[in-house]
């Protein structure tokens, strides 16, 4: 028997075989039961989600006899009924399937819809499937609207398309409308590693994550892919095959170039991206699994440690730990705006290389210190305060403008022996170099108080995942050289009042931000602009220089 690929063999034939539609399966099911069936569907979604699937299961749905010849319209068709072999093999003679794209005039459509005044020929229901209906042009549109709107008794219509904002409002006021979904990577690496079981083919998990992804939400496309994984690994999926047939990274290395970016290590970035150029990978993909990686960091910055899961999960936090909220989000981003305008690069390794730079440069320099930022190369200029017009500037603690009311004018080492300095705890903060997770509730928290050896903190609601006893032990170890080795830490989840480092660094960046404006508006040259050629300016897309 001839090969059959994968995702024509392993297409649903029954409504529980359908995966990540649930919620368009309870209805049609519901429907079925209960006699309430519509005379006109419209699926929309995506390619090789389900659309075509469901609708030539409602079909067998719909005209489906029974294992005994007797049965009637059911939400779980046999299978193995006269209508529903002949559907499932493409030649059930009232079953019409029509692809617009190639019959998209006014003359075929009418040709089409005169079939309709005629009975079934063997069925219940004469079923009209037409896929790509929005290519349909706007006279064969106009030709359907009166059949469409009050067709005969035994007609159903099933309409398919990718992209429903073409339709006319008037074909998709006349259906009951159902949005598929595109399927999660994970929900479709878990189809996969079903299919393979039950196909006895060896594979890796991480390579089925990879083909999950690279899926793009779509089933087809991803057991095509795993076809094509087959093949590449001789019978076998493997991580290391998957991942040079798909050009594909693993996270080991998403990780690595985040982790130069959270560093300012320019220098090792480009080494590393070279080393990613040599092995002839995909820099578009990589700038996709960048921005997916980098919004699990805000996840983690924001829900808490329990939204990192998997094997990297513990990596996770700890880079989460290397950003700033807000970091976190520009990073985001950049990968976004440089994966858009990479076609337009004069190749893709050095649209690549401008854009992880660029991340570099628009990150405020969070390992510099009044000595001088490091990680820069020699002759690139630097300066150790931010100009807020004429006249002011803001010192920069640990790279960030800090109000000197709430985080005092020095930012020097605090020792065992002036420890009770942390009661300035946001300067005391900004003088260590705490990181992941404990570097986190350092920033977050507020001092209370410090004796006999216990320093109380408190966090507000909003970050009382940070007060988990994991992270207060991970504190306590970067403190106890300073504070004492009977140190103890106490956090406490209570009302906040704004005198933590982050309040801090908040508030500076927004006073920055308002100078930036005012510098902008009485600039001579901006004035000149808006008076004479009408010009306007956004301020919200003004940001410090710093």
């Amino acid at each position: 028997m001839a090969h059959q690929v994968l995702a024509r063999k392993w297409r649903p034939r029954k409504f529980e075989d359908v995966i990540g539609q649930e919620h368009v399966v309870k209805a049609l099911a519901n429907a079925l039961d209960t006699g309430r069936i519509h005379h006109a569907y419209l699926f929309t979604g995506t390619r090789g989600v389900g659309k075509t699937t469901l609708a030539r299961i409602l079909a067998k749905a719909l005209n489906c006899l029974g294992v005994d010849g007797k049965g009637g319209i059911t939400s779980k068709p046999c299978g193995v009924c006269q209508a529903c072999t002949e559907i499932d093999a493409g030649r059930f003679v009232d079953l019409l399937e029509v692809d617009a794209a190639t019959n998209t005039k006014v003359d075929e459509m009418r040709e089409l819809l005169e079939t309709a005044q005629y009975a079934p020929v063997s069925g219940r229901y004469k079923v009209y499937i037409i896929d790509e209906v929005h290519m349909l042009s706007k006279s064969a549109f106009n030709a359907m609207l009166k059949t469409l709107e009050e067709p005969p008794g035994h007609v159903e219509f099933i309409l398919a398309t990718t992209d429903p904002q073409k339709l006319p409002i008037t074909v998709l006021s006349r259906c009951l409308q159902f949005n598929l979904r595109n399927l999660a990577p994970s929900l479709l690496a878990e189809h996969l590693a079903k299919i393979l079981q039950t196909e006895q083919i060896v594979f890796e998990a991480p390579a089925l994550d990879m083909i999950g992804r690279a899926g793009e939400g779509s089933v087809r496309d991803s057991l095509s892919l795993l076809d094509q994984a087959i093949a590449y690994g001789a019978g076998a999926v493997k991580s290391a095959e998957v991942a040079t047939m798909l050009g594909a990274l693993d996270q080991t290395y998403l990780f690595t170039l985040l982790e130069y970016i959270a560093d300012r290590n320019p220098r090792a970035l480009v080494a590393e991206i070279e080393a990613i150029a040599s092995r002839a990978i995909s820099f578009d993909l990589t700038l996709k699994e960048l921005a997916t990686l980098v919004a699990k960091l805000a996840l983690v910055q924001t829900v808490g440690p329990e939204a990192a899961t998997g094997p990297d999960a513990e990596r996770l936090v700890n880079l989460a730990g290397k950003f700033a909220v807000d970091e976190v989000q520009l990073v985001y981003q950049i990968a976004l705006l440089g994966r858009r305008d990479l076609h337009l690069a004069p190749d893709e390794q050095s649209g690549f290389t401008m854009t992880m730079l660029r991340a570099i440069a628009f990150l405020r320099s969070g390992s510099e210190s009044e000595a001088g930022p490091k990680n820069v190369p020699s002759g690139v200029p630097t300066s150790s305060t931010v100009g807020l017009g004429s006249t002011s500037t803001v010192k920069l603690v640990g790279g960030l403008p800090l109000q000197a009311a709430v985080v005092g004018e020095s930012t020097k080492s605090y020792t065992v022996a002036d420890a009770p300095a942390v009661s300035d705890w946001p300067a005391f903060v900004a003088s260590r170099s705490f990181t992941g997770m404990a570097g986190m509730l350092a920033k977050q928290s507020e001092f209370v108080s410090f004796a006999d050896g216990v320093l109380s903190l408190t966090v507000a609601e909003a970050q009382k995942h940070l007060a988990d006893k994991k992270y207060q032990e991970k504190l306590k170890a970067d403190l106890v050289g300073l504070l004492g080795e009977n140190l103890r830490i106490q956090v406490m989840i209570s009302q906040v009042v704004g005198h933590s480092l982050a309040a801090a660094e908040d508030r500076a960046r927004s006073e920055a931000e308002r100078a930036a404006i005012l510098s902008i508006n009485n600039d001579p040259f901006i004035k000149s602009l808006t008076d004479e050629f009408g010009a306007t300016i956004d301020h919200a897309a003004i940001r410090p220089a710093g």
